[in-house]
């Protein structure tokens, strides 16, 4: 036999596995495997213009899909068929055309459903590739000029989903009852992070604080604190984020001591996200810095494909939290000028691995200069631990009032 040559009956099983697959309106790797294969959503992008604009889904695993369009409102649904989110997609309205607005709903049959709401009509195509342990789908959209009916759809005016024309149902999200702030104290186990020079080490000082913090959080009626690390344990950056989405955070605090050349400076700092560029020269290099320790102690490089399109829906998401994270930080900064003279009087923005959750408000506090004599010794004592620690605690709870009392706090 041949085995470079296809049988008349191989052939008629591929074609007929092949049709199976066509006529259940997946799209799949694999007809056979589709069914069994189980994934979660874990990152989103915008990209391109309004001529053609693609929209990127990270996936785990090469799950089947489904993309169409339904018109009398126009959309374009993607059915991702086995699939749970991880995070959470920032839903309603979207000014980047031809998309005015984004919904999702988690089905009974075990699918997820996306819907791009466009204000014209669009002709869509779609494609799956592997990219390193993920996957990237890539819708992309294209105006048609076959007309729009310029508005958005009302989910309470939808009409009901049928077989012919299935209909995306509203997503609401559960409500945890408390008020849930993750706090990461930086580095750990064979992390020391930076060390001075009596040889005190961040990692521990910096573990005290978080759980002066955390007691001071949890004293509070209606709120809760989580820690990444309750020991001397190195946890790698994603985890760290994964573990704020898992609790379904309202914010993220990451907690350092600061390290310079010049023994002499001294004070607070308070960083946030920035994916445009760093704020200042000195806030580029310290979140190098920061970042570095990643892959110096066995963590993953965020520099590939899927890392720059972060955990969780990046640019559909960042710029409300990048505010709210922004207003948390000023506060905090605030009350930490209480209890010592800050490096700078503004927040500071770079490029934080840590902080890339853009779903999530987050910051960066460096509380001390580890290398500086004075703020060292301090550094050791309880007392100057709780006076941080209190201060953060002060500036997380005017942002609870601010936000979280409105029912704000992360929608």
């Amino acid at each position: 036999m041949n085995t470079k040559k296809l049988s008349r009956r191989g052939f008629l099983l591929k074609l007929s596995a092949l049709a199976g697959a066509v006529a259940s309106g997946f799209n799949t790797v694999s007809a056979r495997a589709a069914d069994a294969v189980t994934g979660h959503l874990t990152g989103a992008n915008l990209s391109g213009t309004s001529e053609q604009l693609k929209f990127l889904l990270q996936l785990d695993a090469p799950i089947a899909h489904r993309v169409f369009t339904l018109d009398k409102p126009d959309r374009v649904v993607i059915d991702l068929q086995n699939t749970t989110m991880q995070g959470k997609l920032k839903q309603g309205a979207h000014d980047r055309k031809p998309i005015t607005g984004i919904r999702y709903s988690e089905r009974d049959n075990g699918s997820l459903r996306v819907v791009l709401d466009v204000a014209e009509q669009v002709t869509v195509k779609s494609s799956l590739v592997p990219d390193g342990a993920n996957h990237l789908l890539t819708i992309t959209l294209k105006p048609n000029g076959k007309g729009s009916t310029g508005k958005s759809p009302k989910p309470e005016k939808e009409k009901p989903k049928s077989a012919k024309e299935p209909e995306p149902p509203a997503t609401s999200e559960p409500s945890k009852g408390k008020f849930i702030v993750v706090i990461d104290p930086g580095h750990g186990g064979k992390d020391p992070g930076a060390v001075g020079a009596n040889g005190t080490q961040e990692k521990d000082v910096v573990l005290q604080v978080a759980r002066k913090l955390k007691a001071r959080i949890d004293r509070e009626k209606g709120m809760k604190a989580i820690l990444t690390r309750a020991s001397d344990k190195f946890i790698p950056l994603r985890e760290r984020m994964d573990l704020a989405h898992k609790h379904q955070a309202d914010l993220f605090i990451s907690i350092h001591a600061d390290a310079n050349p010049s023994t002499r400076v001294s004070g607070s700092s308070v960083y946030i996200l920035s994916e445009t560029g760093a704020s200042s020269e000195a806030a580029r290099l310290l979140a190098e810095s920061e970042n570095s320790y990643e892959l110096k102690f066995g963590g993953r490089s965020f520099n590939n494909t899927s890392e720059k399109i972060a955990s969780v829906l990046l640019d559909l998401s960042q710029n409300a939290m990048m505010d709210r994270s922004l207003n948390l930080a000023k506060g905090v900064l605030r009350e930490l000028s209480k209890v010592n003279n800050p490096l700078r009087r503004r927040v500071e923005s770079a490029r934080f691995v840590v902080l890339r959750s853009p779903d999530i408000p987050s910051m960066l506090v460096e509380t001390a200069f580890i290398s500086n004599p004075t703020e060292e010794k301090r550094l050791r004592t309880a007392d100057y631990q709780q006076k941080l620690a209190t201060a953060m605690f002060q500036g997380v709870k005017r942002y609870q009032i601010a936000y979280a009392d409105s029912g704000q706090a992360n929608t």
